[in-house]
């Protein structure tokens, strides 16, 4: 509690415009002290996240998902950390024989790529993981619509286009992997991934090669 003085004394500097000057400096200071902590969170967490990359692209999983963990723990808005946590656990997923554990990462998967979805919906990559990890995880309609995006995200990447056509063709949606594989022919030429599937599904559509020529020069592919 204050005294009788010493509330005389602070509201004779109220009065004055030094006191309101010392409370602007102060709260300035504490603002500037505030963001300097701020930007040393980030960036802690940027320089965690790379190494991470750096650990998961040479093959060092396990090494990768400690520092990625990490890099979240310090800067939960790090998406790209989700995003490679989301890779290590793909990897993970892969490798694994057992299917029950293999359904347990998709889950763990799913839910990381979609928590870097919430802080960048526009990133092909966090699309792509997500719609394997979904189709993984037994939910293929949804993981089809991810793939989809990705796709129409990286218009001109053949990769993106080859992986829906491949999808689309597991599910049995035959035309549109065909459209799917065209694409990533004009895109990436007539390379034998994107040449046995368009040769299987035009079998399995039992298309006429004549209608099929027609149809390439209509453009209805």
């Amino acid at each position: 509690m204050f005294n009788v003085k010493q509330v005389s004394v602070f509201c004779a500097q109220s009065s004055t415009g030094g006191f309101l000057s010392s409370v602007c400096r102060l709260l300035f200071a504490v603002f500037c002290l505030l963001s300097a902590l701020w930007a040393a969170q980030v960036m802690s967490s940027v320089g965690l996240r790379v190494r991470a990359d750096e650990l998961r692209l040479g093959g060092e999983q396990p090494q990768a998902e400690r520092l990625y963990k990490a890099a979240v723990a310090i800067d939960p808005q790090n998406w790209q950390a989700d995003l490679g946590l989301g890779q290590v656990y793909s990897h993970y997923r892969f490798q694994a024989t057992d299917p029950v554990k293999q359904n347990a990462l998709a889950q763990k998967e799913r839910d990381l790529f979609a928590r870097a979805y919430r802080h960048n919906t526009k990133k092909e990559e966090i699309m792509y993981g997500l719609g394997r990890a979904e189709i993984a995880a037994g939910n293929r309609e949804t993981g089809l619509e991810s793939l989809r995006l990705a796709a129409s995200y990286k218009r001109f990447n053949d990769f993106y286009w080859r992986k829906l056509g491949i999808e689309l063709r597991k599910a049995g949606h035959y035309e549109e992997a065909f459209k799917a594989f065209l694409h990533a022919r004009k895109l990436a030429g007539y390379q034998g991934v994107v040449k046995n599937n368009l040769l299987w599904l035009k079998e399995q559509m039992n298309m006429d090669p004549r209608l099929y020529v027609r149809r390439i020069r209509q453009k209805e592919w």
